[in-house]
Order: C-alpha cells, then sequence, then structure tokens
C-alpha cells in the first residue's frame, strides 16, 4: 500500500528545500494558541498536552503542529531547556530557532532523520545556508539538554552541559539584537502537502533563561535526567474521538501503514508494522513493533528497525518474520538505499524489544540481472523441506503489457540467498492484476497452496487483495484458474500478515485504511489502523474463507437478543444505542424481501447514517455512505460489489464489528467486508434493521464490547 504519490512526495522532501521558506509568524492549519510558560503555544491540538520533565512539566509536541513561540529580552545571556524525542524528524527538525526581528538571519540547532545534530545558518538577503555539523547524535526516549549561549560576536552551543560549537554573528545591516525564539519547529519551513517536517515529536522540558550562564547547574542537571524515563505517549490526546477505535490495533498517534512479521514466541505474540511517528504521511519509515499475550490485548513497543544505515537511509520497508533454524525470530525487511534491497536483523534481547542488524546486510541488493525495475520490495519467507524459499513482490516493465510479478529466492541457512527466477507472473488483460505486486503470503492449505498479492493502484484502479489457489510445482507456482479471487467482496482491508496457529488454524491481521482527505487526518492526529484477528481457511480446494478469531468474545459485555420475528413491508425495527464499540449478528430470513440489511451510524435528526444491505435484484452487497458523515473530508459514496445470494435462501447471516470509525462484517462465516464510518455526531450511534419483505422475519444479538486499547512500553 505504499501509493507511488505518497512515495514521490517523501523523495521530494529528501532532495532539499523544494517548497520551503522562511516565515516568522507561520501558523498551521485550524491553528490554535495559548500561553504557556509565558510562551505563545501553537498547535492543531485543541489545549496543550503534558507529559512527566525533568524540571517539572513538558509540554507535548506531535510532529508537526506544535511549537513554541518568544521574543527574547534584552538581558538574556543564555538560554537551556531539555528534550526528549520519541522518533527522529522525517527531515531536519529544529529543537531551538532564533530569528532577527526583520526576518533576515536565522539560526537553529537541528535534529537529522538519522539523530544527528547540526547548527544551520540562514542569510536572508543573500538566499544563502550554512550547516555545521556537531559530530554528535541523540537517542529517542532518552532526555538531553540544549543550551544557547549568546556572546557579543557569536553563539554557543552545548548538549548536556558540554561545548558543541561557536557560530560566529556577523553584524548584518539591520540586525538588531532583538531576537523570536521558537521550541520545536523552525522558521525555515519545509512541506510535505499540509505538513511541516521541520518540527519535533515527543516533550520539551520548561526553557529557562539566564542573565548569567552557569554550565556546572546544567551537568548537574544532566546527571539527575539520565535516570528519569520520559513518558512520550500523550494518553489524553484522544480522549473525545469517539471515532478512534479501542479495540482494534493501532498505534499511539500518527501515520501507520501495513502489518507485518506476525508471529508467536515464548507465550507472546509479535507483529510490525509501518510507522512514522513524527507526522501523519507515508515518511521516515521505521518498523513499529506490538506484542501481545493473546492476539486482543497489545502493548505498543519502541521501534524495531530504523533508517540509519547507508543502505536504509530511505526508509525501513515492509517484510515478514520467521521462526528460523535455531528457532530464533529472524526479520527480513525492504531496505531503502540508493538500491533497494532485503535486510535481516536478530533479537538482542530476550524480550525481542531491541534488534540487531545483520553485519552482512543487504542481503540482497538490487533487482536481479536483466531486469529493469529497481522498486523490488516486501519479502515473503517459508520452508519447503530442507530449503527456504523467499518471494519478492516485483512489476514487469513491459511496454505492451506491464504486470506484476514475484521474484524467487533460495538458501539453506535463511542467510545467503540466491535468485532462482520468477515464481509467478500476472496477466491483467486476464485477472486485473495490475502491473505491480506488493506484501505477497505465500501458503499450503492442506493438499493446496494459496498465493496472495496486493496490486497497487494504477490507472485508477485501486489497490486490492487478491488470491489465486494452486500448486508449487519446479519452483513454480501454477494456478488451479488464470482468474484471482478478491480477498474482500467490498474492497477496503489490505496486506494480511499470517501465523499459523494450530495444524488447521491461520490467523492473520491486516491494515484498514482510512481513505479520508489530508486535512481530515490533519484535524485528527492519525491515520490507519489494523483489522481485528481474523481466522482463514480453505474450503473445498477452492475458496479462502474467514471468520472472526474467538477470543473476542472475550471484550463482550451487555447483551440485546431480538428473538426471531417478521419484518413487516418497509418497517423498521430500531436499536437505541450509546455505544461506538458493539458486536451485532444478525440471521436474516429473506423470503419475499429482495433487498435487506443494516443502517447504523445514524443520528436521531437522521442528518447522518449509513447502509449496508444485500440487492438479491442486482446480485450485489452494497454499502450507502451517501449520508455517512457532516465532517468535512469524508468521502460520500456508494461502494458495491457482486455477491451471490439465492432468493430461496433460507438464511443470511450478518456478523458486524462496529468499532468507532471502522467496521468489519461478516457474511455466513465466510465471506468477509470492510468500511469505515466518520460521524460529525457523537450520537450518530443508532441501529436499524431493514427489509422490503412482506414475510421476512430476523433474529439479532447485539453486545456492547469493552476497550481493549492499545498500551505504550515507552
Amino acid at each position: 500500500m505504499k501509493y507511488f504519490i505518497q512515495t514521490i512526495l517523501f523523495l521530494v522532501v529528501s532532495l532539499g528545500d523544494i517548497g520551503s521558506r522562511i516565515y516568522a509568524n507561520s501558523p498551521t492549519l485550524y491553528e490554535r494558541t495559548d500561553s504557556v510558560w509565558g510562551m505563545e503555544w501553537h498547535s492543531v491540538k485543541e489545549q496543550p498536552e503534558w507529559g512527566n520533565g525533568c524540571r517539572g512539566k513538558a509540554i507535548r509536541t506531535d510532529g508537526y503542529s506544535t511549537y513554541l513561540n518568544a521574543e527574547l529580552e534584552s538581558g538574556v545571556k543564555a538560554i537551556d531547556t531539555w528534550f526528549a524525542l520519541e522518533s527522529y524528524p522525517t527531515d531536519t527538525a529544529s529543537c531551538i530557532a532564533l530569528l532577527d526581528k526583520y526576518n533576515q538571519l536565522s539560526f537553529s540547532l537541528c535534529v537529522t532523520r538519522f539523530g544527528d545534530l547540526v547548527a544551520i545558518t540562514r542569510n536572508l538577503d543573500k538566499g544563502t545556508s550554512k550547516t555545521f555539523s556537531l559530530q554528535k547524535r541523540i537517542n529517542c526516549f532518552e532526555w538531553f539538554n540544549i543550551a544557547l549561549s549568546m556572546e557579543k560576536d557569536y553563539f554557543s552551543y552545548f548538549l548536556n552541559g558540554k561545548q558543541l560549537t561557536n557560530i560566529p554573528l556577523k553584524k548584518e545591516k539591520n540586525v538588531t539584537d532583538k531576537w523570536l525564539l521558537r521550541f520545536g519547529k523552525d522558521f525555515f519551513e519545509k512541506k510535505v502537502g499540509m505538513y511541516d517536517v521541520t518540527c519535533i515529536n515527543g516533550l520539551i522540558d520548561r526553557p529557562c533563561f539566564h542573565s548569567l550562564f552557569k554550565i556546572e547547574q546544567l551537568e548537574e542537571e544532566a546527571l539527575i535526567a539520565r535516570n528519569s524515563t520520559p513518558v512520550l505517549a500523550p494518553v489524553s490526546r484522544f480522549k473525545d474521538d469517539f471515532n478512534r477505535p479501542t479495540y482494534h490495533l493501532l498505534p499511539a498517534a500518527n501515520w501507520t501503514n501495513e502489518t507485518h512479521g506476525l508471529f508467536y514466541y515464548k507465550d507472546k505474540y509479535h507483529i510490525f508494522n509501518q510507522k512514522n511517528a513524527s507526522s501523519i504521511f507515508l515518511g521516515q519509515i521505521n518498523w513499529g513493533h506490538f506484542t501481545s499475550p493473546d492476539l486482543i490485548h497489545w502493548t505498543e513497543e519502541k521501534p524495531a528497525l530504523t533508517p540509519d544505515m547507508d543502505y536504509d537511509k530511505k526508509g525501513i520497508w515492509s517484510g515478514c518474520a520467521i521462526l528460523n533454524d535455531k528457532g530464533t525470530p529472524q526479520l527480513f525487511y525492504t531496505s531503502g538505499g540508493d538500491k533497494n534491497g532485503i535486510g535481516i536483523a536478530f533479537p538482542a534481547d530476550n524480550n525481542l524489544v531491541a534488534w540487531d542488524k545483520y553485519e552482512k546486510n543487504p542481503v540482497i541488493y538490487g533487482q536481479p540481472k536483466g531486469f529493469t525495475r529497481t522498486d523490488m520490495r516486501d519479502p515473503f519467507v517459508w520452508k519447503e523441506g530442507n530449503v527456504w524459499y523467499m518471494i519478492i513482490g516485483y512489476g514487469i516493465e513491459d511496454p505492451v503489457s506491464p504486470h506484476g510479478a514475484l521474484l524467487l529466492y533460495k538458501s539453506t541457512d535463511a542467510k545467503k540467498w540466491d535468485y532462482v527466477h520468477l515464481m509467478f507472473e500476472g496477466n491483467p488483460e486476464i485477472d486485473e492484476s495490475g502491473v505491480f505486486w506488493e506484501m505477497p503470503f505465500f501458503k499450503k492449505f492442506g493438499e493446496k497452496y494459496v498465493l496472495l498479492v496486493n496490486r497497487v493502484p494504477h490507472n485508477r484502479i485501486p489497490a486490492r487483495s487478491q488470491y489465486w489457489i494452486g500448486k508449487f510445482e519446479n519452483e513454480k507456482f501454477i494456478p488451479d484458474n488464470p482468474v484471482p479471487q478478491n480477498l474482500e467482496v467490498i474492497n477496503r482491508l489490505l496486506s494480511p500478515s499470517i501465523w499459523q496457529l494450530s495444524d488447521t488454524s491461520t490467523v492473520a491481521i491486516a491494515i484498514i485504511p482510512d481513505e479520508i482527505s489530508e486535512s481530515a487526518n490533519y484535524k485528527q492526529g492519525w491515520a490507519h489502523l489494523y483489522s481485528i484477528p481474523r481466522m482463514l481457511s480453505l474450503k473445498d480446494g477452492k475458496k479462502l474463507v474467514q471468520h472472526p478469531y474467538s477470543g473476542l468474545k472475550s471484550l463482550r459485555g451487555k447483551h440485546m437478543g431480538i428473538e426471531k420475528r417478521r419484518l413487516t413491508g418497509t418497517s423498521v425495527y430500531s436499536i437505541s444505542n450509546t455505544e461506538h464499540q458493539v458486536e451485532l449478528c444478525i440471521d436474516f430470513y429473506p423470503k419475499d424481501a429482495t433487498k435487506f440489511g443494516v443502517i447504523i451510524g445514524k443520528n436521531p435528526a437522521g442528518t447522518e447514517q449509513t447502509s449496508i444491505y444485500f440487492d438479491l435484484n442486482m446480485q450485489e452487497l452494497v454499502i450507502d455512505q451517501t449520508r455517512s458523515s457532516l465532517r468535512e473530508g469524508i468521502p460520500q459514496r456508494i461502494r458495491k460489489d457482486k455477491y451471490s445470494v439465492k432468493k430461496d435462501e433460507e438464511k443470511i447471516n450478518l456478523h458486524l464489528f462496529i468499532d468507532g470509525s471502522v467496521v468489519e462484517g461478516f457474511i455466513n462465516n465466510e465471506d468477509a467486508f470492510t468500511t469505515r464510518v466518520f460521524p460529525l455526531y457523537e450520537n450518530s450511534t443508532q441501529i436499524e434493521i431493514f427489509s422490503n419483505g412482506k414475510n421476512s422475519e430476523v433474529k439479532a444479538d447485539i453486545w456492547q464490547l469493552e476497550d481493549a486499547k492499545v498500551k505504550t512500553n515507552f
């Protein structure tokens, strides 16, 4: 799901000062202001957020909109403050910045994408800048002190009480001793879409202004700070966001993308994700990490892998995990460098929280000889007999018929890999599988193999998870049918990560994107989430079927049952409900009905509602969201696809899991669909069951579901 346009935006921000500018009073969209420590607080947030600091309370930033402004008073000789970062920025971002009152000179102490400290001076009159490397790298999740001493002819920077460098201050025309001061964001803007990437993501402790600068005091504070652990996850940020799910898996804030690497080891499940904690777009991609004892209650750990080597400097992209021949977990990831490649990582501790990259990375570097496309990605690894195999998502640049393909590699030790050939190729004219494949998985169910890929968007055809059933012979996949099947009836869920729980039981967790506008995500403060665990099996060797993981029953709370009864004509059975977390299991007995289903997310005024129904005349499943939300930036449309239901079908079961904005549905415990609903009104929770038949009947069970909010371990 790494859409090409988002990748291009990330590359733009990495190339230089494109679309950037100096602007002293740079307001963010929907910006609010307040007073914090006598300084101006700016943010898209409703009010300042706080965490524990070294000097008391510390202000929490979000990585793209939150910062502090002040005017430097005369007599101040030095400034110092403490910072703790949750993540490195998407681009070079400022901790402390100064700008003269005429907008001519700026001085910034910054952190790069890799955690290196640099000092940057800019002369606006001349349009020039100079960067000073300070030869220091800071760590995330640790406090560090930055101090700035202002003498007559130079600035001096200090890290934890130790001097870093002196920056000469040449008195330019019209430059005075009056300076504008900023914490957490540069005066020099650089944007990707709406997002300013010169902001930091973490905590800012109380700044101190000194008329007399005492280095000794800072050295003492530095020793104290090393023993304190900053609390960086803003648990209160989304307390009023009723659209944010509470029993689905998602990170603490900001951007997430595909899951990968689901496995079970020493009484814990582990799953990883594409994560940008510093903003809400595809950039600065790390491998986020979650652990769970039961696939329901998750803890977000510190990122397992970050881009810090030349071969992965452009991002740690998706991959998979295995238990190798020694029974040790082993990660495989796409390394984004000057060429795409494949890297390996091993656990550095028994808790699998810290990971070490393999010293011989990348184990695969660039595409095989004879192929032109360079963006190979998303390895999936499995074992056949004594041989390890790896497939990598790829695309063939054929001028007549470009198509998706899978590169096949093999190994005897899961470390040294040799290219074999293309294991399988698509044919878009027949199978509509697109021009490039991502996030493949390949698994044997009984005597059959299932190959699943995710086609990327192309020519206005959206991304979709598709699969073939077939056999694996002579290191080639041979499908039973050249035309793949869709993983979901209505296209929304993508890129499932799988793990075999037992000989007959396979679980999958996948990404469910928001698909809302950039401005809506900006105000919301987070993007995307992951599905509930789903059980996969192969029915009669012909079809993947899905049903919800039984462990979800542990979340059931208050129950309401509807005994079997008639739904007469267009009458509606209304369920008064004030909860945003609901499980709804409905048995429809259609009889003479040609249209029946459920309305969810409806408010008492009827101005918001979403309809999910079966149309037997058209043989379709329909999700009508033309009135789903009055909120800005939310798509209003109808989604539908073919779904065969016999008119004399005795019973149709519709099983819905509603959690804030996400709705996951299962039909007859076999087929699945997903949608997202973002109502404006908190009371848009009413549920109605309807049918157009005179003799149709319904039976239902409704449970309110308890929260299973993700905890943070940092």
